[in-house]
């Protein structure tokens, strides 16, 4: 009975995964005018004369988000030399983002709770992911880094996949990548490629 129930809900995902339109290349990059974490106001068109990597991630106490989203920080001066902004959502309240993440300069991070921009961004949520062996070897490589579940951050649920735009200095989409499991996301060294 469960394995049939399982199908079910796999199949009924997939089939609301592709009733989304997917944002694509050449088109104007929804508007982002909110807050982040540290208080100040974002607005993409603020950034325009800019590139802006816009990362849509799993919530704050995700080991998988935890080790990806470091990698980002920690190469953001890199970013920033090759005149890119970033500007990453996870869809956790304030509370829950501030002590596992620190904003640094040129990069932005966005509690996006009620999925305000996931949905503008049409950011996948999928069961399918869910049961990929591939969310599960990342998951599981994040551990041997020493990054884990916070159990006390877990919020907005579980199914979130990645995804990826950058945008370039007119608000133009240049490049996006919809993740099809949880660690299917672009590392600094991707983006830097495709600046």
């Amino acid at each position: 009975m469960l394995p049939f129930l399982m199908l079910m809900l796999f199949h009924l995902c997939v089939q609301q995964n592709n009733t989304k339109i997917m944002l694509h290349r050449n088109q104007t990059a929804p508007t982002i005018c909110t807050t982040s974490i540290s208080g100040q106001n974002i607005n993409l068109d603020a950034f325009k004369g800019k590139k802006v990597l816009i990362k849509f991630h799993r919530f704050s106490g995700c080991p998988v988000a935890q080790n990806q989203l470091h990698e980002i920080i920690t190469h953001q001066k890199e970013l920033n030399a090759a005149g890119i902004e970033t500007i990453l959502l996870l869809h956790s309240t304030k509370d829950k983002i501030v002590p596992v993440y620190k904003e640094v300069h040129g990069l932005h991070i966005i509690a996006d709770r009620q999925k305000r921009f996931y949905t503008l961004y049409n950011s996948r949520f999928s069961w399918k992911a869910f049961f990929s062996p591939a969310s599960w070897i990342i998951t599981f490589k994040s551990f041997l880094k020493g990054y884990f579940p916070l159990l006390r951050r877990f919020q907005g649920g579980f199914i979130a996949v990645p995804s990826d735009f950058l945008v370039d200095e007119q608000g133009i989409v240049i490049n996006l990548h919809y993740g099809k499991h949880f660690g299917d996301s672009w590392s600094s060294a991707d983006v830097l490629a495709m600046a």
